[in-house]
């Protein structure tokens, strides 16, 4: 005997049972009489990154701003790549963690969803264009060209070492010359190096501060 398909208790009682066929249990196989469901297009944009890192302090991930957390995966890849491809270990100065890019990135782009499908680093802003990016060792980037989140990471952190190996102490004999990596913080200061509202701050002195801020008060000690 040929196996009918299950039909909901109050089906008979709806204003257009046809579209309840349609809605709810999908497309009929005529020739199995089974029925196939119908897949949401966007089923599996539901589930969180595979590598959660958490949230930035101030920067919510819950309800409608669950957007924050999608490109944690993207960052651990790009932490992993640029870690195991030079080598770098905990305790060298150019190691990087998951975390401290995470509150690098909530400081570029964390209010603007647009920006975080993009470029979420901002690392190919129109406006601040420098030709060395165009040196693949340096960040690998063409002007204007369509950016990814991944291709972001990857040229910030491409970015965030060259701008970290020039020196641009004041009165230094070294002063714009490249040297060992000076550590994160100058990295990042160099990095959006925008003159900050205190006179006397050096330039992207805030800047640095607050991204190194945001790593500690959201995750302790970010460095291992």
């Amino acid at each position: 005997m040929a196996r009918m398909p299950m039909v909901p208790e109050d089906y008979l009682n709806s204003d257009s049972a046809d579209a309840r066929v349609q809605g709810d249990i999908g497309d009929p196989d005529l020739t199995g009489l089974s029925v196939t469901p119908r897949l949401e297009s966007n089923a599996s944009s539901v589930s969180g990154p595979k590598y959660p890192i958490g949230p930035v302090q101030g920067y919510p991930e819950d309800g409608k701003h669950a957007w924050r957390a999608a490109n944690d995966d993207t960052i651990v890849a790009a932490v992993d790549k640029y870690n195991s491809g030079h080598q770098y270990y905990p305790g060298d100065a150019e190691y990087m963690t998951p975390q401290l890019m995470k509150s690098w990135m909530m400081q570029e782009s964390g209010g603007s969803p647009d920006a975080f499908k993009t470029d979420p680093f901002q690392v190919n802003n129109p406006g601040d264009w420098d030709p060395a990016k165009a040196n693949k060792n340096f960040a690998g980037l063409s002007q204007g060209q369509i950016m990814t989140p991944e291709t972001s990471a990857d040229a910030a952190l491409k970015w965030l070492h060259y701008k970290g190996r020039i020196d641009t102490s004041e009165n230094s004999p070294n002063r714009g010359r490249w040297v060992p990596y000076q550590g994160h913080y100058e990295a990042l200061r160099n990095y959006n190096a925008a003159a900050g509202p205190v006179p006397g701050v050096p330039k992207g002195a805030d800047y640095a501060n607050s991204v190194l801020n945001k790593a500690w008060a959201s995750y302790g000690d970010w460095q291992q």
